[in-house]
């Protein structure tokens, strides 16, 4: 199929698994979704913006090509050419009754939020596999980072702090789907509240035409306002400097014991910084 083909069917299958698939629901509560209707965009991963992003965070960062040459490699098959190489970024933006319930609490996270932290996280992942699934199908490479446990690794770097080999937030900025606040979170036109998930496929895509401003959707880099991610913050990890990641994941890893207690299951989280503030929702225009 062509690149328009491409991009609306697999558009339109991304929308339809989200919608349709039983692991978008929380079952262990309500049964409601989890995630609302997801953003999809795409970009070339030879785009000259990913050597950039390698630049910047360290040379663990993989760009897609390397990626797609280590993960053929391993495969034991020949790696597409790179003029044949594209990404598919989706964004799962979080239901309003959970932004809600999460944006009423001051310390730790919600019952709700924190089961979407593990079981929308899960279905995340459900998401990109099922993607590998259905474009192997129709004869493609296609492979999801995340996923490659050989390749993908969350580390803590002199320079940048907690990163990881394969950042999703950085592709989806890529494929112009948001861009980055004051707390590093990606604010997008359905808000900052959301999962991102990314696949690799021996598909040309164009890459879109994006701001070189990273911050453009940011209340505070635009005019000094808002900053209520700061006032947010239980674990004081963001100032006017920006986002200290050791003091936030520290603060983060230390609520699986609250969560574990008081909503019986084990997984770290927080989303504080996520709701309750100008961005949660939308694209800001100014301070809510």
């Amino acid at each position: 199929m062509d690149e328009q083909q491409f991009r609306e069917w697999i558009s339109e299958e991304i929308e339809r698994f989200v919608r349709e698939d039983p692991g978008n629901r929380l079952d262990r509560l309500d049964g409601s979704p989890i995630f609302q209707p997801p953003l999809v965009g795409f970009v070339s991963g030879s785009d000259p913006i990913f050597r950039k992003i390698k630049e910047v965070v360290g040379e663990f960062y993989m760009t897609p090509l390397e990626a797609v040459e280590r993960i053929a490699a391993g495969r034991g098959v020949t790696a597409p050419p790179a003029d044949r190489i594209g990404i598919v970024s989706f964004i799962l933006p979080i239901s309003n009754e959970t932004r809600r319930e999460n944006a009423k609490t001051k310390d730790a996270p919600s019952e709700r939020w924190a089961h979407t932290r593990l079981f929308g996280e899960e279905f995340n992942r459900k998401l990109q596999q099922h993607l590998v699934t259905v474009l192997e199908q129709k004869g493609h490479f296609v492979a999801a980072p995340e996923m490659e446990e050989k390749l993908f690794k969350m580390l803590v770097d002199p320079k940048v702090g907690w990163a990881s080999t394969w950042s999703q937030r950085h592709v989806a900025f890529a494929a112009d789907l948001g861009t980055f606040g004051l707390s590093d979170g990606l604010i997008t036109r359905a808000g900052k509240a959301h999962r991102v998930g990314s696949v690799i496929v021996d598909q040309p895509l164009r890459s879109p035409q994006r701001t070189d401003d990273i911050h453009r959707d940011c209340l505070f880099y635009r005019d000094g306002s808002c900053k209520k991610c700061i006032e947010r913050c239980p674990a004081d990890a963001i100032s006017e400097q920006g986002h200290d990641k050791q003091t936030c994941a520290t603060f983060v890893l230390s609520q699986a014991g609250f969560i574990k207690e008081r909503y019986g299951i084990e997984v770290y989280s927080c989303g504080l910084c996520q709701t309750g503030v100008s961005c949660e929702r939308r694209i800001p225009v100014k301070a809510d």
